[in-house]
């Protein structure tokens, strides 16, 4: 497993369950519970490593004591995977090779670290202070999102956006940066790798454009395929 243990940054990447359920194409499939009010975990990636290793296994046991937060702040909007599946799938994928990493070298250290990262951030307060609040009639620019995250992340984030039915541009991931030491940042060139690596085909969405008005929607319980209707 040497090969994948030479990454120097991650990324925490956070989705928002207000737009979560644009990107499947069956309506049915997508549950949101009234506990998810914020943005919610979707994995932490190490950067140039590629598929990992599913030979480390995980066990629901593994997470006792570390269930209650992780239901609500990593949960799985799926109906057809649980919570604990989720969390299984991102560990195999990605967690193996942050095991490299002694602050991140169990099962229990790995998710430890990325409710750590999750919990430090307060993304919520910094949109709101930067007069960003969901909406689904008001949109914005891409340079105000940034201007709203920059006091707390810098530059090290990229926002990714879904196209919904009526062809608007709507925020959906976030995608903030870290070295392996746990500070913000990376270098530029892992960054222009992870923007390759990290596109569609093994994540969700594309690069928010920056000349076109972007949509940050509201959560609906009821609806979540189409939260503004």
């Amino acid at each position: 497993m040497d090969r994948h243990c030479k990454w120097t940054c991650m990324i925490l990447t956070l989705q928002w369950p207000g737009s979560f359920c644009l990107i499947l194409n069956n309506e049915t499939i997508c549950n949101l519970s009234p506990d998810i009010q914020n943005w919610t975990i979707h994995g932490l990636w190490p950067i140039h490593t590629g598929h990992c290793c599913s030979c480390w296994p995980i066990f629901q046991s593994h997470l006792e004591g570390l269930e209650p937060e992780l239901s609500k702040f990593w949960p799985s909007f799926l109906k057809s995977t649980t919570a604990f599946m989720f969390w299984k799938q991102e560990w195999f994928k990605h967690g193996t090779c942050a095991a490299c990493d002694e602050s991140m070298g169990s099962t229990q250290l790995y998710f430890k670290t990325a409710l750590k990262l999750r919990l430090s951030l307060r993304i919520e307060s910094a949109l709101a202070d930067g007069g960003i609040k969901p909406s689904c009639d008001n949109a914005y620019r891409h340079d105000d999102l940034h201007a709203a995250l920059r006091p707390l992340l810098g530059d090290n984030c990229v926002l990714q956006c879904v196209r919904d039915e009526k062809g608007h541009e709507v925020w959906a991931q976030l995608k903030i940066y870290f070295f392996r030491n746990q500070t913000l940042g990376c270098h530029f060139k892992e960054i222009g790798y992870a923007d390759k690596i990290f596109q569609p085909s093994n994540s969700s969405g594309h690069p928010c454009p920056t000349e076109t008005p972007i949509f940050y929607y509201p959560i609906n319980y009821k609806n979540p395929k189409r939260p503004c209707q």
